[in-house]
């Protein structure tokens, strides 16, 4: 938890003179904390709320800066400061962190749903600020500054390995070394690949484009679908690839096969998570969708996921949302998969959320498998599928 003493007897100033800046003001004042002036880039205005306003190569020395702003804009002001040589928790913090204990998320994809959750809840965010700690595929650093792992108080992340393909510094060993002895830990259920249980169609795709400019390597279909490119090689039509893929396309043993196998792949991973989850799938397969694809699990399971962590944190907050979900590249639960596993949901559309990768307004499963055979084996001068 960040407090104000820690600053000793240096003046405050307050980075920012918008909205966000009259909030901090005020809760300042609440306080009886005197405000010694403001900073803004570009200053345009020579006073703020009775004080004065200065650029940052115009501050007086020795002031700790709050930096009030949106969190995005903090991301950018920091690096600005650091570059002034200012160090983040010395010299400087976000003005949400005040009297809040800051919580560190720490994985992929799966940690912005969890970020989502959490801070629906009224609870946790009067008690928490979390960290704007990027996703380590996004981690251009290739670590964590110290000074941020020091001064977290609660580390939620995945199970992270040594040899992770992103390097020591953002193993759990090393960041573990480096937080305080107080740190509450809770590592979460790492699915990533785990949902393959339901979908023995999946693999990673070779045929896959990448789009907007080459940014977005995940293109249109990560996932290569097994049954449609046999059916390819096999040089069926698209109309007999379709009522294949209706049918009865696996055999029953490697369906079960395949869900036993990730079953229990799910069953040893989580012999060393603090939130289980094996138990909630084997309860709930049946009835709900849990999964969007073998990598990113639905919002029932992450709901589930933050329920535990909140409860951890003796927050009985139940009613949590999220604003999103993990749905851009949904794959389909092959009609035979169901049957073969019993399950009794059903969903006629998939790639609901608003930035789902597909090419129409509603995708359903004819529509999967005929944008899958575009995109990954190619269209003539007309737009026709070339098979």
């Amino acid at each position: 938890m960040y407090s104000l003493h820690w600053i000793g007897n240096r003046k405050i100033a307050i980075f920012g003179t918008a909205l966000n800046s009259v909030r901090c003001t005020y809760y300042l004042k609440e306080k009886g904390i005197k405000i010694a002036c403001y900073i803004n880039n570009n200053r345009e205005v020579g006073c703020f709320c009775d004080c004065p306003v200065y650029e940052i190569d115009e501050l007086p020395q020795g002031m700790f800066i709050l930096v009030a702003t949106s969190i995005e804009v903090y991301l950018s002001i920091s690096k600005q400061l650091c570059g002034s040589g200012l160090r983040e928790f010395q010299d400087y913090i976000y003005y949400e962190w005040l009297y809040k204990k800051i919580v560190l998320l720490h994985g992929n994809c799966h940690m912005a749903i969890i970020r989502s959750f959490l801070l629906s809840s009224e609870t946790f965010r009067g008690r928490y600020s979390v960290y704007p700690n990027p996703e380590i595929c996004n981690n251009s650093d290739r670590k964590i500054e110290k000074e941020v792992l020091y001064h977290s108080d609660v580390w939620i992340h995945e199970d992270i390995r040594l040899d992770n393909e992103y390097g020591y510094y953002l193993s759990d060993e090393y960041m573990r070394n480096q937080m305080k002895e107080s740190v509450v830990e809770i590592i979460i259920p790492h699915l990533f690949g785990l949902g393959k249980l339901l979908f023995p169609q999946s693999d990673w795709n070779k045929r896959n484009d990448k789009i907007a400019n080459g940014k977005d390597a995940n293109g249109m279909f990560p996932y290569a679908d097994k049954v449609i490119d046999r059916c390819v090689e096999q040089k069926m039509k698209k109309e007999e690839i379709i009522a294949f893929c209706n049918g009865k396309c696996l055999d029953v043993e490697s369906v079960k096969e395949n869900f036993e196998t990730y079953l229990h792949k799910i069953r040893e991973r989580e012999t060393c998570w603090d939130i289980k989850i094996l138990d909630y799938i084997l309860n709930n397969y049946k009835e709900k969708k849990l999964f969007f694809d073998m990598g990113h699990p639905t919002n029932d399971i992450f709901e589930k996921i933050c329920l535990d962590i909140l409860d951890m944190l003796h927050i009985e907050d139940k009613n949590i949302v999220a604003e999103f979900s993990l749905d851009m590249h949904e794959e389909p639960v092959y009609p035979v998969v169901k049957d073969i596993l019993g399950l009794k949901w059903s969903d006629q559309f998939i790639r609901n959320g608003r930035v789902a990768k597909k090419a129409c307004e509603k995708m359903d499963f004819r529509e999967y498998i005929e944008e899958y055979l575009w995109w990954c084996y190619g269209r003539d001068d007309k737009g026709h599928i070339r098979i």
